[in-house]
């Protein structure tokens, strides 16, 4: 074999190689039940912008009506509605929710597509609404989303998701906004980061819901968990159904 075979054949050997490692890079992790079970609990009871952590499992258990509202014009806020909505029919197959467009007075679920100079100002009406103050962090947050529960049963009632459409789309994260605060409101509103793909990771870049994603997302709108539940409960209780869910959704 002649020098230049042998480099072409050394090539070809680096670029098999090369292949076989982002192949590995790239493939969704498959988490064992007890790190998927105790990601899931972080995140559940987690509050990303709150004092301290929730007592009880917060989840929908009524229909989601939403509303989009456009505060911010142009291009961005255009593509933005489009994404919602399609996002919003993929969470609906995803929990079982009946979630459906509503008209601003009817609706339990709003989202404001607004601007950087306004941002702020209606991140500190929603907390106040629920008697929260405004931190540093989330006034300079690419987006925000909240939602109340009923102080008796644990359920989410209401919820609001506030995007900068200019400030996210220069940082280029507006789907990230899009995907990650729609999850968040749904009962999952803290992140974990862990070095998983995933939307709940601040450290990673995801633009979709991962594979994980949708499994805890399926996993909290499992009917064996209920909203109100305590943690120990809810560990309890997803240590049995977690199986079950893997094997549904082929984790």
């Amino acid at each position: 074999m002649n020098r230049r075979a042998v480099s072409l054949f050394l090539l070809l050997l680096l670029a098999v190689a090369a292949a076989a490692l982002a192949a590995w890079l790239l493939a969704p992790q498959r988490l064992s039940d007890a790190r998927i079970a105790r990601h899931f609990l972080t995140i559940a009871f987690g509050r990303e912008h709150a004092d301290g952590p929730g007592q009880h499992l917060a989840k929908w258990q009524g229909g989601i009506r939403y509303k989009v509202v456009r505060w911010f014009g142009g291009p961005g806020a255009e593509r933005a509605e489009e994404a919602l909505h399609r996002q919003m029919r993929d969470l609906a197959g995803l929990t079982g929710l009946t979630i459906v467009r509503a008209t601003l007075f009817d609706a339990n679920y709003l989202i404001a597509l607004t601007s950087e100079d306004l941002f702020a100002w209606q991140v500190r009406r929603a907390l106040a609404a629920a008697n929260r103050r405004l931190g540093g962090r989330i006034a300079d947050a690419n987006c925000a989303g909240f939602f109340g529960q009923d102080v008796e049963t644990g359920a989410i009632v209401n919820a609001r998701v506030i995007i900068p459409v200019d400030r996210a789309v220069r940082r280029r994260l507006l789907q990230r906004c899009i995907v990650e605060e729609t999850a968040q409101v749904l009962g999952l509103p803290n992140d974990a980061d862990g070095g998983v793909r995933s939307v709940f990771n601040d450290a990673d870049r995801s633009t979709a819901l991962s594979r994980l994603d949708r499994l805890l997302v399926a996993l909290l709108y499992h009917p064996g968990l209920e909203a109100g539940l305590g943690r120990a409960e809810t560990a309890r209780r997803v240590r049995q159904i977690l199986p079950a869910v893997r094997r549904r959704l082929a984790y």
